[in-house]
């Protein structure tokens, strides 16, 4: 039962990424991340609900049975990690928000994303 689940959020996560890779490839052609104040919002929505996905998408594997909990400390993880590479590499520049306001920010949104895709594998 559980293999079967995975497969399904596995499929659920790809198309994730696709969509993720697909928005920020059009994001930087054409500077829509400087363009639109918020639209880094969905982005970090977007990426919470891939690490969502793929928390589940593991512990499905391992026929385990994932939680919500899981999904949001994976993708706490993950959007810390993130934010570490943005500052690292100089590209956190928020225009309308002080940096650590918009990281705490990011953060939130991404772990929204995370309990999405948990209500969403739940139901694959």
């Amino acid at each position: 039962m559980l293999a079967m689940q995975g497969q399904r959020i596995l499929w659920a996560q790809l198309l994730t990424v696709f969509a993720l890779a697909l928005l920020t490839w059009l994001a930087i052609g054409y500077s829509l991340y400087w363009r639109f104040w918020w639209f880094d919002i969905p982005m970090h929505i977007l990426g919470g609900v891939w690490a969502g996905f793929c928390a589940a998408w593991l512990l499905a594997r391992r026929d385990e049975i994932f939680s919500l909990v899981l999904c949001i400390v994976f993708a706490l993880a993950v959007g810390i990690g993130w934010e570490i590479f943005e500052y690292s590499e100089g590209i956190a520049m928020p225009q309308y928000l002080s940096y650590p306001l918009d990281t705490v920010k990011d953060i939130f949104m991404g772990l929204l994303g995370a309990s999405l895709a948990f209500l969403i594998a739940r139901r694959l």
